[in-house]
């Protein structure tokens, strides 16, 4: 057991001496730039001791627990966050692969290495590359692609993609071009001063090409700690160029987005056509299992109850969840109270829900807890007052208060668009995701009423009711307020804010005239939205349901915080289901209260500032993974060398090395002298063919045939068997039919049609044939 003894400055915390005899660490991998920091560490050193109290088995719960010390070697570093650069990451430095560990949790396995004496092979995700690399004979430091651990030059991801400048790294000298005298292997000649500037803060050189190549522009190129060009950068640089640009957002060179072009695409459209009740992907809800009967109001206990047989079966087990996947099946209606018929099992008519982590917790073992459920089983996380009411906070699951802890988060989706005259930009997006909803251009979404006051649930100075507006979204736009286009700079702009415009409706007649006499005394009554009108205004289906609507401002478009949207407005009739009214404050105090406890209870959310800014929806979450898949940024799975080289290859524009470095599989055998398919050789000249080829190889595997194997009595006969064997499988798995001409070998016409059962093999077919 651990020598432990109490702390002199908190008698309730037990330090943990832990041996330095032996460390591997490398003070050579801490970071150099002046924007990384050493902050208390004490945090981790917690963190660390409560792991391996437990390992140790010593651990009491409720007892703290702390190191005496990091392992000699090991530091905490942090740096300002990319999307808002008043919060400061933490990540821990010292392995000896020149990487940083993103948590505890990755750094503990290390840890017990350390203190065993490095007695056994060590498996944190670290040693593991460095036991690959080594055996690869590549040089520590330089991985495959770019260190993950240690960014690129001295450059770091910003707020709003921006990046710190990079420096140049020289590659070595091509083949058949010499280094020259009296320089580096891969840096362009040039005069004495294009020698001092290529070792600049600023790496000049064109977008998406790599160091060492010639220059095809004079724009300066700034990249990520990827090596990723940063196109928001540039288009600032641009901007005060020009004085005004108004341009589309692309990023050819980006994996990611490229990737996510044709599957973001369909799933914003489909959104457009389903009802604004259904929940979307990356959202969180309230769920519960499969259950019999339906949900209703308990006057006499006081809750939402199970009702089945005429009788009441005590409230759902509730929980929150992150959706991951929708149904295949339609939802329609009926299906909030009821389960109506479906096609297909759970697993693909139902919703993928997984039970929702601590996010201030390295422990994200709640991921593995998923189901497929019905509609039935899920309600809208922001009405949890209303669904949990009359459950002690004592019987909530955890996951609950953990949802609630990033209801103050934001993150921005899709920026399609860069607009500004110097020195202000916008950045326009699709979508938000906003606490626990997500977010689209064209949602109607419920406005906050001014002058709330939460604790008495009324709106001030009167004592009134509570009306909501309702906005219809037409932008939700990164607004820049005096850019920042100095390519050494960390930023984009001196300000950032989030604005969502569109145009404001009520359904309150007495509101909508007194906005009227504001404008003028005299001005007529307010004249509500025809039928037709609400339907071309509102994208849900029997909105008229409300009853009249009125637009407010005379129609003009305004222009709000994030600060001031509750959530989704629901088609009346699924209100009617949900909560028995229309009323559209259903969640008013529950997402206000919901607020306060996140920026009370979100580590993230630094002192004075009300708003959690992640770069995506899985950082906002802090989810590792989702759906079964890892999704952070520093994956296992996430090759960023592999993936330029891919593009490369997709884009023709690759050179030898980048073949090699796609890992494109290529087939196992020996080669054979003949093609896999008549189109072969066509598919060299020709993009489309090549296109219905794949990126296969040209040559067939050899068969067993060619190399004498057969056993049949001819060698002509067992060969025509063996290779016929081969390159149909060839064709199988390269050519789609639906690309080709019809046709077959004994018929010219290509009146061949594949008939419904499935393919047989040629070698079972001849053997059929001979008995």
């Amino acid at each position: 057991m651990a020598n432990i003894k109490m702390e002199d400055e908190d008698p309730g915390v037990i330090v943990i001496p832990i041996d330095t005899t032996y460390s591997d660490g490398d003070r050579a991998g801490w970071p150099t730039g002046d924007h990384f920091d050493m902050p208390d560490d004490s945090y981790y050193r917690r963190k660390i001791a409560r792991l391996w109290a437990q390992e140790l088995g010593f651990y009491k719960p409720g007892q703290e627990y702390i190191l005496d010390s990091l392992p000699d070697g090991f530091a905490i570093f942090d740096r300002p966050r990319g999307t808002d650069p008043s919060i400061r990451d933490r990540f821990l430095y010292g392995h000896p692969l020149q990487q940083y560990f993103y948590s505890t949790v990755q750094f503990f396995p290390h840890f017990c290495h350390l203190m065993s004496q490095g007695k056994e092979p060590c498996s944190c995700h670290l040693c593991e590359k460095l036991a690959k690399r080594k055996r690869d004979g590549i040089p520590i430091g330089r991985g495959v692609g770019r260190p993950r651990g240690r960014p690129y030059g001295s450059g770091t991801r910003t707020s709003s993609g921006t990046s710190t400048p990079i420096k140049p790294v020289g590659t070595p000298g091509r083949r058949g071009r010499p280094p020259g005298s009296g320089r580096k292997p891969g840096r362009p000649p040039g005069s004495t001063a294009a020698a001092a500037a290529s070792t600049s803060a600023v790496a000049v050189r064109s977008s998406g090409r790599l160091p060492g190549r010639p220059s095809e522009s004079s724009m300066p190129y700034i990249a990520d700690s990827e090596g990723t060009p940063d196109v928001f950068k540039a288009a600032v640089i641009k901007l005060r160029a020009k004085g005004q640009l108004d341009e589309k957002i692309t990023e050819p060179d980006s994996m990611d987005w490229r990737a996510e072009r044709t599957p973001l695409r369909e799933y914003l459209e489909k959104l457009n056509m389903l009802p604004s009740f259904v929940p979307r992907t990356g959202e969180l809800v309230l769920w519960t299992t499969e259950y019999e009967g339906k949900l209703a109001w308990n006057p006499e206990a006081g809750q939402v109850q199970i009702y089945r047989h005429k009788q009441w079966h005590g409230a759902p087990d509730w929980r929150a969840g992150v959706v991951g996947q929708l149904p295949e099946e339609d939802v329609v209606l009926q299906d909030i109270v009821v389960t109506t018929p479906k096609k297909w099992g759970p697993n693909y008519s139902g919703f993928r829900v997984e039970t929702f982590p601590d996010p201030n917790s390295e422990d994200k073992s709640y991921s593995l807890q998923h189901k497929y459920v019905p509609m039935k089983c899920i309600r809208p996380f922001g009405a949890y007052e209303h669904f949990l009411q009359g459950v002690p906070r004592e019987q909530l699951h955890p996951s609950i208060e953990n949802a609630l802890t990033v209801m103050a988060s934001f993150s921005l989706l899709e920026k399609y668009r860069f607009r500004g005259r110097w020195p202000d930009a916008a950045i326009y997006c699709r979508g938000i995701f906003l606490g626990a909803e997500f977010l689209a251009v064209g949602d109607a979404v419920r406005l906050k009423p001014s002058g709330y006051d939460v604790d008495t649930d009324t709106v001030s100075p009167a004592p009134t009711a509570v009306t909501l507006n309702v906005m219809v979204i037409h932008e939700i736009r990164l607004e820049l307020k005096d850019c920042d286009a100095d390519p050494r700079s960390k930023q984009l702009a001196e300000t950032y804010q989030v604005r969502i415009q569109g145009k404001v409706y009520t359904n309150d007649r007495e509101r909508a005239a007194a906005l009227l006499r504001q404008r003028t005394q005299d001005s007529p009554p307010p004249q509500p939205l025809t039928s037709d009108e609400i339907a071309s205004t509102f994208h849900y289906v029997g909105m008229s349901g409300y009853g009249e609507w009125y637009p407010l401002h005379a129609g003009a478009r305004v222009t709000i915080s994030q600060d001031m949207i509750l959530g989704r407005c629901y088609e009346p009739d699924a209100m009617q289901l949900l909560f028995r009214s229309p009323a559209l404050h259903y969640d008013l105090h529950g997402v206000l209260r919901g607020r306060a406890y996140s920026r009370a209870t979100d580590e993230r959310i630094r002192a004075g500032k009300r708003w959690f800014w992640g770069d995506f929806r899985t950082q906002t979450l802090a989810l590792d993974t989702l759906n079964g898949e890892d999704v952070g940024h520093y994956s296992d799975v996430r090759d960023v060398k592999m993936w330029r080289a891919n593009l490369r290859v997709i884009d023709g524009t690759a050179k030898a090395a980048d073949f090699r470095d796609a890992k494109i599989p290529g087939d196992v055998g020996r080669p054979s002298t003949k093609t896999a398919s008549n189109f072969a050789k066509v598919g060299k000249l020709s993009k489309l063919v090549s296109t219905g080829l794949g990126a296969v190889d040209s040559s067939a595997p050899a068969s067993s045939a060619e190399d004498g194997d057969g056993d049949g009595d001819g060698d002509g006969g067992t060969s025509a068997v063996s290779g016929g064997e081969s390159e149909s499988e060839q064709e199988d798995y390269t050519l789609r039919i639906d690309q080709l001409r019809g046709g077959t070998e004994e018929t010219e016409g290509g009146d061949y049609v594949p008939g419904l059962a499935p393919p047989q093999n040629k070698r079972a077919r001849m053997m059929e044939m001979s008995m």
